[in-house]
């Protein structure tokens, strides 16, 4: 059975065309209605697809997670995700499908930018690029656009994805999970309307959360780069000041105090950061081969 889940909150206008047109390509159409004040649960409903109901608002994240849940209970094949906004084309989800269905892939994304940024948005198109630089380099993959709601898994991912993150950060966090499980993951191009209203929050906010959340991820993920990295360049600015406060004193310029405070604080500050990316970085080294054991 291969399924179309919706993640929906207060999406009544646009909700009943989605299900319809996801109908025409799936065997059955998923809605979480995530604490709607409206009635979007309704309308889902009436469209014929199933609707499963949060009592609160949750975030898209949690709404996905109840997705995945129901999949792994029910015999789905391939679970395809997609927004309830309209801003996706429900007629592409067969792009989606192929790769799953023909054995190339475990998990395919629909890439907004495969063909170039025509018609989107510059305040977009940078964003976009900032957070899936991030997703990028936590991740050790390749993709082109990291913040994909419209998705497809083969069943084998179901029980793979963590869903940490409750809020729209959950886009990077499902491809750290699955490039660290090891899957395949193509890209197909899609489409993408931005002449809709696709997002109840403040597209700066927006960023700022799933970039936090990415560097949570790297933190707990990537601890020498998070750590080590900084810590090294601390540490060499630290040696520079060093070296041109003796520099000055030997030179007879006097000796600076502050320049050499500052250039023992740094040193320390860098040491530190260094050591315990090191000592992080160890630790982690040692769940994950403990995890794979």
């Amino acid at each position: 059975m291969i399924v179309a889940a919706i993640p929906a909150y207060n999406e009544e206008v646009a909700i009943g065309s989605m299900i319809a047109r996801a109908k025409a390509h799936v065997d059955e159409v998923l809605v979480i209605d995530d604490g709607s004040h409206d009635a979007t649960g309704s309308v889902a409903e009436l469209m014929g697809a199933t609707v499963i109901v949060h009592e609160k608002n949750a975030g898209k994240g949690a709404a996905l997670k109840t997705a995945f849940m129901w999949a792994l209970t029910h015999d789905v094949r391939v679970l395809v995700t997609l927004d309830a906004d309209g801003q996706h084309n429900p007629d592409e989800i067969p792009s989606l499908l192929d790769p799953i269905l023909w054995h190339e892939a475990d998990l395919v994304n629909g890439a907004r930018f495969l063909e170039g940024h025509n018609d989107v948005p510059a305040y977009r198109r940078i964003g976009q690029e900032v957070l899936t630089f991030a997703t990028n380099l936590n991740s050790n993959v390749k993709i082109n656009d990291s913040q994909s709601g419209f998705r497809a898994f083969a069943s084998n991912t179901f029980d793979t994805f963590k869903f940490n993150n409750t809020g729209m950060g959950i886009e990077s966090e499902m491809i750290a999970d699955a490039t660290g499980a090891g899957f395949r993951i193509k890209e197909v191009s899609i489409t993408c309307r931005y002449d809709v209203d696709g997002s109840t929050f403040n597209p700066i906010v927006h960023g700022l959360g799933v970039l936090n959340s990415i560097v949570c991820q790297l933190e707990r993920k990537h601890p020498l780069l998070y750590f080590g990295v900084p810590g090294l360049v601390v540490f060499f600015a630290g040696m520079i000041l060093g070296f041109h406060t003796l520099y000055g004193y030997q030179t007879g310029g006097g000796f600076w105090v502050g320049k050499a405070m500052a250039a023992m604080m740094f040193t320390l500050l860098g040491s530190f950061g260094m050591f315990t990316g090191l000592i992080l970085n160890s630790i982690a080294t040692y769940v994950v081969q403990a995890n794979r054991d």
